[in-house]
């Protein structure tokens, strides 16, 4: 599910991977097992960057990653993922995660958005601002992720659109009280991120790719998603009850 600069045929796929974890350490302060009374649903949205493409193994992924933190710390969970890898049908995924009332919503999307020609400033600022409108209500964390650092080569279109949108979302964000990680800070050019032909997957016949993220990149943008979700834990947002999904 290679995305480069052409816009693949539009499809949908819809993962969805339940699982639960026992309790782990309690954190030293203790507030984010506190949290909902020590128990959480959380729904991972995204991509093929959150069903784990090129991590090595189950457990390196992302979302594995940031989950299994969480439990350290002392929540229990329960995790399930959405994925959309069409812009347009972003919204009717979105709706039917949140159909699942989770508690805690962590958003990865946008990459795709970066190849198709069609999805210009204007339009994916229209389109992430109604996927905010349905995530960020009554008192569910959420987090969203700017677009991370896919091997673009700076001063590319693609590096440009991608920084491009990943302000749109920031400012998006903000006018929901959601809550950002700057996966495209942390992550553009960096040495080590995307995977390369010698890097397995845990997905075959997958290997290595020079543009999906290799076991590193799944930790740091892992490392990104908790710094923000362990403040969010700790102070409960205070939005409006109602969200405006389709």
């Amino acid at each position: 599910m290679t995305l480069k600069e052409k816009r693949r045929p539009a499809a949908v796929i819809l993962f969805l991977v339940t699982l639960f974890l026992l309790p782990g350490c309690r954190s030293e302060d203790g507030r984010i097992a506190e949290f909902n009374g020590g128990r959480a649903s959380i729904v991972f949205l995204g991509d093929s960057i959150t069903i784990g493409y090129l991590a090595s193994r189950p457990s390196n992924t992302f979302a594995a990653l940031v989950e299994a933190d969480l439990n350290d710390e002392g929540l229990q969970t329960q995790s399930q993922i959405f994925i959309s890898v069409d812009p347009n049908t972003n919204l009717p995924v979105t709706a039917n995660a949140m159909a699942t009332d989770p508690d805690i919503v962590v958003v990865e999307l946008g990459v795709h958005s970066v190849a198709a020609g069609d999805i210009t400033e204007d339009v994916f600022r229209t389109l992430y601002g109604q996927l905010l409108d349905c995530v960020a209500g009554g008192d569910t964390v959420v987090v969203a992720g700017t677009v991370p650092w896919l091997g673009w080569e700076r001063d590319s279109p693609a590096y440009e659109k991608a920084a491009l949108l990943s302000e749109v979302i920031k400012q998006e964000a903000a006018k929901n009280d959601v809550a950002v990680a700057d996966l495209w800070s942390a992550t553009r050019l960096r040495e080590g991120f995307v995977s390369s032909a010698e890097d397995p997957s845990f997905l075959p016949p997958y290997r290595g790719d020079s543009f999906h993220p290799a076991d590193a990149g799944h930790a740091l943008i892992a490392r990104v998603y908790l710094e923000e979700l362990r403040d969010e834990l700790k102070r409960p947002p205070e939005r409006p009850s109602e969200r405006e999904c389709p």
